[in-house]
């Protein structure tokens, strides 16, 4: 059985976010409200353009909302949160720059000394399998490896918070199969908090405590599903009856909202 984690480190109530447009007002986000735990990982997933990276970029403090509340720890959000690390599809690597330095540049953001975190930084590239490129420079890796980087980066710091919009998207599905195993023994290990974007439905219920499913015009909640599968998951978890009718669940829902037309 999967525990729940007690909500109140990163509420999200009502909130809409309307863009000013040359043809008028566009309703990106519609009335999102959620409450996520401390230590909880949160998978959301929907199809594009339901406003999944509008809403990430919010809680991330990098997009004002329009009305509504964002409160990390009780802390309004209306800058980027010290206690936070960010993903992205693209890795974003300085391409000048060795791995053990792309990991760094986290710490001299913030005005910290570079000795101070360099021990941190080696740990973690070690623990992603990189500890013998150090030196290299990022068009020397794949882009595994690459993604690998851009998640040492983010976990630097010590985040309680780690956002990731849709990290491995471009990756073939191997490399996407491995990096899923390895975010989960980490996300173990450290029990950090982590909003989770894909439109993979197999990823989000393999990685998520609860995946959030979204639909757009405008974008919205349209469920919450808890995923009451036991962890540590194997990646043949996938094949059990359990995980299908989650996904099948998960699916349905989106024919019904006329996303699959199958």
């Amino acid at each position: 059985m999967t525990s729940t984690p007690q909500p109140g480190f990163l509420e999200i109530a009502q909130v809409n976010k309307i863009y000013e447009t040359e043809r008028g007002r566009l309703q990106a986000l519609k009335d999102i409200s959620l409450s996520i735990g401390q230590g909880e990982f949160i998978s959301i997933v929907g199809p594009s353009g339901c406003g999944k990276s509008t809403l990430l970029k919010c809680i991330a403090g990098l997009e004002s909302i329009s009305s509504g509340q964002l409160a990390l720890q009780g802390q309004q959000i209306i800058a980027p949160p010290q206690n936070m690390g960010v993903v992205f599809q693209r890795d974003l690597l300085l391409e000048w720059r060795n791995i053990l330095d792309n990991v760094l540049v986290a710490a001299e953001f913030h005005g910290l000394k570079r000795r101070d975190h360099e021990p941190r930084a080696r740990e973690l590239l070690s623990l992603f399998g990189l500890d013998g490129f150090i030196e290299c420079f990022p068009r020397e890796l794949s882009g595994g490896m690459r993604q690998r980087v851009s998640i040492c980066r983010a976990l630097l710091l010590d985040p309680q918070l780690l956002l990731m919009d849709e990290p491995f998207g471009a990756l073939d599905p191997f490399t996407r199969d491995e990096l899923n195993a390895e975010l989960q023994r980490t996300w173990l290990a450290t029990k950090k908090t982590v909003v989770f974007i894909t439109h993979s439905i197999p990823e989000a219920v393999y990685l998520g405590g609860r995946v959030v499913i979204m639909a757009r015009a405008p974008g919205r909640i349209e469920e919450v599903v808890p995923i009451d599968i036991a962890r540590p998951r194997g990646l043949d978890v996938r094949e059990t009856p359990q995980f299908v009718a989650y996904v099948k669940r998960i699916r349905d829902k989106f024919r019904d909202l006329g996303i699959y037309k199958g």
